[in-house]
């Protein structure tokens, strides 16, 4: 026995009518995160925990690191190609030397952003050690080393 197929589509329009509702629900500050306002606000940025710290210095040590191999990146790049620009007589005697003296200044940028990598480091180093004890009081320190016993023959 043969089934009827179902009549699957009832309207010949080419645009049929939606019932029902839509709702459009839109974030603009991007969700959780920092109470600061704006997408520019690093994470832990409100500074009310020890995570919140860890999370800000380990945030802003990330993106100093990208920028500055990024940096460095470009500053090879931009060497590149003015190596191979001539001079104003056309003699390429001196390329460069020119090219060198104007990337420098890029390649101190990268070198700038290395540093401030490190210095986001510190900053985290430095509020362990000065607050270890009120740390240590909340439980969120680092776990004390236990001494290892020593190695006897006997």
């Amino acid at each position: 026995m043969k089934k009827p197929k179902p009549d699957v589509h009832k309207s010949k329009s080419l645009n049929p009518s939606l019932n029902g509702s839509v709702n459009i629900n839109i974030v603009k500050n991007g969700g959780g995160g920092s109470g600061k306002e704006g997408p520019k606000s690093s994470p832990g940025s409100d500074f009310m925990s020890n995570e919140d710290i860890r999370a800000f210095c380990e945030d802003g040590r990330k993106k100093a690191r990208q920028r500055a191999v990024e940096r460095a990146l470009d500053a090879e790049m931009l060497e590149g190609r003015l190596r191979n620009i001539p001079d104003t007589r056309g003699s390429m005697a001196g390329a460069r030397a020119r090219a060198r003296r104007v990337t420098r200044w890029l390649k101190r940028v990268a070198q700038a952003e290395k540093l401030i990598a490190k210095w986001y480091a510190a900053l985290y180093s430095a509020f362990e050690r000065e607050y270890e004890s009120e740390l240590m009081k909340i439980g969120k320190a680092r776990s004390q080393q236990k001494p290892q016993p020593r190695f006897g023959w006997r």
